[in-house]
């Protein structure tokens, strides 16, 4: 097959933002790797300083390299120029290079064109417009009313998207045409038959992470814990970190490290007695979870989105309600409990998880290969679909 992958994101472009977190850059990297290897002819529209064998289709790369400003029409504080300007500037370079990708469709050099940018605002304009053999990779969660997301997937109401985990297609199953799980390289999380005495949380510092109840069943254990987030002044300056977790760091058994790479970061899931996930939103995958499954840590974590497809109860960690509400799987785990006190019994069960079956586990599901092929399906999928 002749595949188009469309990664639009300034954010894509390491050069300049390799610190900046983007979740579907280093999944789209290893989905583009995988088809090559598999015999697909592979365009990737992307930023240029990409590492491929693919044939890659670059965005303008004064948008990148410049910092170009919108027109001051009216007195704007500098801050909200500056945001406003960068919102421009994405904006552009995702509309320059999704013309690109369309552009080289229209031509026939595309059996298919996968946008991997979560919803793929500009995108779909265009699809409609062309009738391209389109299809969208969801990496966000479901939108509310209240948003802008919202709004479009009510406007584009042709079943054209795949989702990570079955729990994100609740309410909006009509618009999805498959489901493909985000898979990860074996060979750059290896696995750790021993672990270590400290729990790890992983995320953006923020209350959705739930960072404050992983504090307080650590803390209630007499046990240690390592955060490993971004705090920027934004985040030392929010009420979340202020009132729930900055008063709790004492270096010693509550630590707060940055969002690990490298050798850091296996370190980090390696040496880990396990992994707390106490999240307060639909989480659509939560890739922290397998990256750490995979070094041979087993997983924590609350019963919310995608929790229960990643994680298998007993076997892999714990799954722990919440809290009393009602939702899929409640009251169905080994640990009764819910809330803080389930994680608290989950800390002390903990080492009644074999770390060999977390990776083993990850091995079957949640590779690159498996990835790899759950997309080759989708594009074969849809070429039969629109040629009948």
């Amino acid at each position: 097959m002749n595949i188009g992958i469309l990664t639009p994101s300034i954010y894509m472009y390491n050069t300049r933002f390799r610190e900046r977190i983007f979740a579907p850059g280093e999944l789209a990297r290893h989905l583009v790797a995988g088809l090559l290897t598999r015999g697909h002819r592979v365009s990737w529209f992307t930023a240029p300083d990409e590492e491929t064998n693919a044939t890659l289709v670059a965005g303008d790369r004064m948008l990148l390299d410049q910092d170009l400003r919108i027109r001051a029409f009216q007195d704007l504080k500098p801050e909200v120029l500056d945001a406003m300007s960068l919102y421009g500037t994405k904006m552009y370079y995702e509309m320059d290079l999704v013309m690109r990708a369309f552009a080289s469709a229209q031509k026939g050099e595309l059996d298919v064109l996968h946008v991997f940018h979560s919803f793929g605002y500009l995108a779909h304009y265009f699809a409609d417009l062309t009738h391209v053999r389109t299809l969208f990779t969801i990496h966000d969660p479901k939108p509310d009313r209240s948003m802008l997301e919202h709004w479009m997937l009510g406007r584009f109401t042709t079943p054209r998207f795949v989702s990570i985990s079955r729990a994100q297609q609740i309410g909006w199953e009509d618009l999805f045409i498959s489901n493909v799980y985000n898979g990860i390289d074996l060979r750059e999380f290896p696995f750790d038959a021993q672990g270590g005495d400290r729990l790890v949380a992983v995320g953006r510092m923020v209350a959705e992470k739930g960072f404050d109840h992983a504090i307080s069943a650590v803390e209630a254990t007499n046990g240690k814990l390592t955060i490993a987030s971004w705090v920027n002044d934004t985040v030392k300056q929010s009420e979340y970190y202020t009132r729930d977790i900055e008063p709790h760091v004492d270096g010693n058994a509550i630590v707060i490290d940055s969002l690990l790479r490298g050798s850091d970061r296996l370190n980090l899931y390696q040496k880990a007695k396990a992994l707390l996930f106490p999240i307060r939103w639909e989480e659509p995958f939560g890739l922290v979870m397998v990256e750490s499954m995979a070094c041979g840590t087993p997983v924590i974590a609350y019963n919310r989105g995608s929790v229960s497809e990643i994680v298998r109860d007993g076997v892999t960690g714990y799954i722990i309600d919440p809290e009393d509400t009602e939702r899929p799987g409640k009251g169905s785990w080994i640990i009764k409990k819910q809330g803080i006190e389930g994680l608290i019994e989950a800390i002390g069960r903990i080492r009644e998880i074999d770390r060999a079956a977390c990776r083993k586990h990850v091995k079957e599901h949640f590779s690159v290969e498996k990835m790899v092929e759950g997309y080759e399906r989708v594009y074969q999928k849809v070429i039969e679909s629109h040629n009948h």
